[in-house]
């Protein structure tokens, strides 16, 4: 049977709160029952007069009832008044309760929140190899990367949608105007001429310009708007012409010559690396370069067109859709039984344990890094961490003190009461014994 994660294991070593107490009551039980046996031994001893036998077992329950009524009052004086009774020096720990907040505060910051104390505690620990080993097992790292999914997934029900959509923007704005718009396009374009690269960018615009022309609906509409501009312009010459032809084949041969006397311009461009086409295309990306890189007019109007752009309806749009998109998304993801994102965390996480276990030179200044942070932190620390045991031990009320001390000891102090009365009465033989053997020595 497989025990629930959530509770700490039954052991005999760290049992229950409510195993320990049972545990006590026992015990009590016990110390009280040999109590009452040691007393009826006592009464039927003397009912025989305590003549022979009887006289040794009067010795020991007499003895007996003594050392376990000491012990008892020894082990209640700890803890309260034993019969209600103010008697002095007892109930020595609720009366010295600030007294021993504030010993076992110096103890623990004397011994143990020492600097070296601590550095020695991690130099044993070795926790870089530690978290190495840990990470490489797929339970812990399935562990770790369901516990970051299960916060982020809490973080996102917590976060408000518009204090996200402002924070994106004020971040997109906040790297656009970090980027030096006209020196970027600047060097893009430096590395489109390199080798004449830009040149084979033209071929390709040639290339589409031209499967673009050749389209109908691309002639069509040439043809409608060359019709539109003669009408509009020469009125009287549209009139004329449209009385010898029809204008929509008149304006359909116009758009096909001006169609074709274009293609035959875009070939001799793409078969003359001369061209004086490609020659202005050359002198027009050099002369850009330079103005982007130097001209101040130039990138001050670049800088107000991103200034402009930071706050672009269409910009602020895109952003808020981005976020929507990106939170929708992880909603999903992280519900989701084969979440994604959980799958690469684990990945990433059994990765670095790998990783880690290999860098011995990493584990080490790890280790290091640690350790002097512990050497920095522990002196500042130690004094804070000791006043706030002290001042916890302090504000428990006395009830839940003693109940928790006698819960944690009070099961080994019945057993002192038990042996109070079991090597009280031995003692109490041994008395008898002295007894009677002194006048046969005389």
């Amino acid at each position: 049977m497989i025990a629930d994660n959530n509770e700490p294991p039954k052991t005999l070593l760290n049992p229950r709160p409510g195993e320990r107490l049972q545990k006590l009551q026992v015990m009590r039980r016990w110390a009280l029952f040999l109590l009452l046996l040691a007393l009826l031994l006592f009464l039927f001893s003397a009912s025989q007069g305590f003549s022979g036998v009887w006289a040794w077992t009067g010795a020991f329950s007499e003895a007996a009832m003594v050392g376990g009524l000491a012990d008892w009052f020894a082990v209640v004086a700890l803890f309260r008044h034993p019969l209600g009774l103010p008697i002095p020096h007892t109930a020595i720990l609720p009366r010295n309760k600030a007294r021993l907040a504030k010993r076992l505060a110096t103890f623990i910051r004397d011994h143990f929140l020492e600097s070296e104390a601590i550095v020695r505690l991690l130099r044993r620990a070795d926790p870089a190899t530690w978290l190495a080993q840990w990470l490489i097992q797929p339970e812990s790292s399935h562990l770790l990367a369901r516990q970051l999914t299960t916060l982020l997934q809490k973080a996102l029900a917590l976060t408000d949608d518009q204090e996200l959509r402002v924070a994106l923007r004020s971040a997109l704005g906040r790297q656009l105007q970090r980027v030096d718009g006209a020196r970027w396009m600047g060097n893009i374009l430096a590395l489109l001429t390199e080798d004449h690269r830009h040149q084979a960018l033209l071929e390709d615009g040639i290339q589409r310009l031209r499967e673009w022309l050749d389209g109908e609906e691309t002639q069509g509409l040439l043809a409608e708007q060359i019709a539109a501009i003669l009408k509009r312009a020469y009125p009287t010459l549209f009139s004329w012409m449209s009385a010898l032809m029809d204008p929509a084949t008149l304006s359909d041969n116009l758009a096909r010559n001006l169609v074709k006397a274009a293609h035959q311009l875009l070939q001799e461009i793409e078969d003359d690396p001369e061209h004086p086409r490609r020659l202005a295309f050359d002198r027009w990306m050099a002369d850009a370069i330079v103005r982007l890189r130097t001209d101040a007019g130039f990138q001050e109007r670049i800088r107000r067109w991103q200034n402009g752009l930071i706050s672009h309806p269409a910009v602020q749009e895109y952003a808020d859709g981005l976020l929507r998109d990106l939170r929708a998304w992880l909603d999903h993801d992280l519900g989701s039984p084969d979440s994604r994102l959980q799958e690469q965390i684990q990945v990433l996480a059994g990765q670095l344990g790998t990783f880690l276990a290999e860098q011995a030179v990493l584990r080490e200044a790890i280790n290091d890094y640690l350790e002097n942070s512990a050497r920095r932190l522990a002196p500042a620390m130690r004094d804070g961490l000791a006043q706030h045991i002290e001042k916890t031990i302090q504000d428990w009320p006395e009830k839940d003190m003693i109940r928790l001390l006698e819960e944690g000891v009070g099961t080994d102090l019945q057993y002192i009461r038990v042996n109070g009365t079991l090597v009280g009465g031995l003692v109490g033989v041994l008395i008898h014994a002295l007894a009677l053997a002194v006048p046969l020595l005389i």
